[in-house]
């Protein structure tokens, strides 16, 4: 392992342990809480029977929330790790680099996780809900955009990220020059565009431009959360203190928390900045002591297939455990055996999919950075 990853490894690692949050997430509260939801977006019947004890764990507090806290610690690890690519990219070649990190492995973990809910279509006599319209818009995340629904129920960070790696383009010559204060001016003005959005009445703009501006809002919210990330980039590179640190974090902390007030999504989850904060509280602690991190197979494993075990194990988790538990298994067996089967057919994305589409983003970043330097 090289210096560099050494470094890092606490963000790497954290990354595994985010993804594993969002799982059980899904698979213990949505599985259960959420029932015509999931059984609409698996072709299959209402899940019955009394919720499992594993159900309660998760639900037991309704200001918390395990989803939510993986969430926000995969924006904040992106926030901070995005920086790093731009050190050695312009923006085009960036951008091409960040088009094969997502894109590959989205479509072939899409391919999987409708493959799934179309074999549950075909066992339960049902039919999935989808269109061509709809699964082209999701497979480019602009769904959002055109006020369609999501295929999985989790692609829309994929979404915010692309809309994340935009920003980050558009911010390159201020990033890579330190300049803390871009950012703010970002965060204030997604704050008045929040603002701005919210004093406006039903009908008093196109119904398919508002949709495209209560999509940007939403996601201008989270992106101001990923920029601390940004401060934790510059702290690790020596140009912030711990002091500079901290006050930027909390100023940033503040705006997210202040335009989330007025955001699109504020009546539908008040309470993600408190568990964003909680989120954002692990993050601090981990970089503070990431020398205490060491490697770990285990965690290390999860965290290299972090992507495509997110990307399928909604919509196929969902499948394999009704179709387990329909054979009269535990949910506890369901799961574990679910969580099993996910996991390998991650695993087998990340090396068939996720590895090969990084070498040639790379490959052809780097020609295009050379074509660029040769013409300079």
């Amino acid at each position: 392992m090289s210096q560099a990853s050494k470094r890092y490894l606490y963000a790497n690692q954290l990354r595994g342990c985010a993804a594993l949050l969002v799982l059980l997430s899904h698979w213990l509260g949505v599985y259960w809480g959420m029932r015509e939801l999931v059984a609409a977006y698996t072709a299959s019947p209402v899940q019955t029977g009394p919720n499992p004890m594993a159900y309660q764990l998760v639900s037991i507090n309704p200001e918390f929330g395990l989803g939510p806290l993986g969430v926000s610690i995969f924006f904040l690890i992106s926030g901070f790790v995005i920086p790093f690519s731009l050190e050695k990219n312009s923006r085009s070649s960036f951008m091409l680099a960040r088009v094969f990190r997502i894109f590959p492995t989205y479509w072939t973990g899409m391919l999987v996780s409708l493959g799934a809910v179309w074999l549950s279509g075909l066992y339960w006599g049902n039919r999935p809900n989808w269109d061509v319209k709809t699964v082209v818009a999701n497979a480019f995340l602009c769904h959002d955009l055109l006020g369609i629904p999501t295929t999985d129920l989790v692609n829309w960070t994929l979404a915010i990220e692309l809309k994340f790696y935009i920003v980050i383009a558009l911010l390159s010559a201020f990033i890579r020059e330190g300049k803390i204060l871009a950012l703010f001016a970002l965060s204030a003005f997604f704050l008045l565009f929040n603002c701005l959005l919210d004093r406006l009445t039903p009908g008093s703009s196109p119904a398919a431009l508002l949709i495209i501006l209560q999509a940007l809002a939403t996601a201008s919210v989270y992106i101001q959360f990923m920029l601390i990330g940004i401060f934790f980039y510059h702290a690790s590179r020596g140009r912030l203190s711990t002091v500079r640190l901290a006050v930027c974090v909390l100023t940033q902390l503040f705006l997210f928390a202040l335009t989330w007030k007025y955001s699109p999504i504020n009546g539908q989850f008040p309470v993600v900045p408190k568990i964003y904060g909680w989120g954002l509280l692990i993050f601090t602690l981990a970089y503070l002591l990431q020398h205490k991190f060491h490697p770990n197979r285990a965690i290390d494993w999860l965290a290299d297939i972090s992507f495509p075990l997110y990307a399928i194990h909604g919509l196929t988790g969902y499948v394999l455990i009704k179709l387990l538990l329909q054979t009269g298994m535990s949910f506890n067996f369901a799961a574990l055996l679910s969580f099993a089967l996910v996991s390998a057919l991650a695993f087998l994305l990340h090396r068939t999919t996720e590895l090969p589409s990084l070498v040639i983003g790379k490959r052809l970043a780097q020609t295009l950075m050379r074509r660029k330097n040769l013409n300079e």
